[in-house]
């Protein structure tokens, strides 16, 4: 079955480039595509549950309301639709700014058709898809600015405050680092079904539904440094 795909870009080439391109790839099925952010945000809403897409390709520079904020409206109401950024720029305080809206992946417009759809794919398969020139200016920019490390006073009271154990904090890192459940098992050296487990628990502990939830709030509360998020993002692309 396609992937039913969202396409929010007000550049009129680039989104007909886009269109074009996808027409190519039996995987996807462009379901919704704007110029806006308000206008997606509307056609989201009047949708069907059979018309929503699955993932969102968001572009950052848009009027009005950018991609960033875009996104963010749109977790708060459909939490479990994932959004890929994608930006004609390398802009690391953007990818910040965009993880912690909700967003799950990062590319160039100038990727090829091939490789965005394997974003795509990647994503939906629990991974954190990024560029890679975006990944290797994010190391640096963290290997060199001290201001960048995360607040383990205000994790320890997150955890605290939800009653999470070392092993779930430990999963919901690799959650927001993009690992699958068969990655986390692995990574744990316990069996899936044991993640499945915790993760089931670390839903109720948070009182969210969704892997996208239970992410971006721990990236709220710190539990989850956007650092290491990033990094370990962007070590992996790099590593493969």
């Amino acid at each position: 079955m396609a992937i039913r795909i969202a396409l929010v870009e007000d550049n009129p080439s680039l989104r007909k480039r886009f269109i074009d391109n996808f027409k190519y790839f039996q995987s996807i099925d462009l379901v919704i595509v704007s110029p806006t952010g308000e206008d997606f945000l509307n056609k989201m809403e009047q949708a069907s549950a059979q018309e929503l897409p699955q993932v969102v390709l968001m572009d950052i520079e848009l009027p009005g309301i950018d991609g960033i904020e875009t996104t963010s409206r749109l977790k708060q109401s459909l939490p479990d639709i994932e959004v890929m950024m994608l930006t004609v720029f390398e802009q690391p305080d953007k990818i910040f700014s965009s993880l912690k809206a909700g967003a799950v992946g990062y590319m160039l417009k100038d990727e090829s058709p091939a490789n965005i759809v394997k974003a795509i794919e990647e994503l939906l398969e629990g991974g954190a898809p990024m560029s890679r020139t975006i990944a290797r200016k994010m190391i640096g920019l963290i290997s060199s600015d001290s201001n960048l490390g995360d607040d383990s006073k205000l994790k320890d009271q997150a955890i605290q405050e939800y009653g999470l154990s070392e092993q779930e904090v430990k999963i919901i890192q690799r959650l927001a680092d993009g690992n699958n459940y068969l990655g986390i098992a692995e990574g744990l050296f316990i069996s899936p079904h044991t993640v499945k487990t915790h993760i089931k628990n670390i839903y109720k502990k948070l009182h969210v539904h969704s892997r996208a939830s239970a992410v971006k709030l721990a990236i709220d509360k710190k539990i989850v440094g956007m650092v290491s998020l990033v990094l370990a993002a962007a070590v992996r692309l790099l590593s493969a």
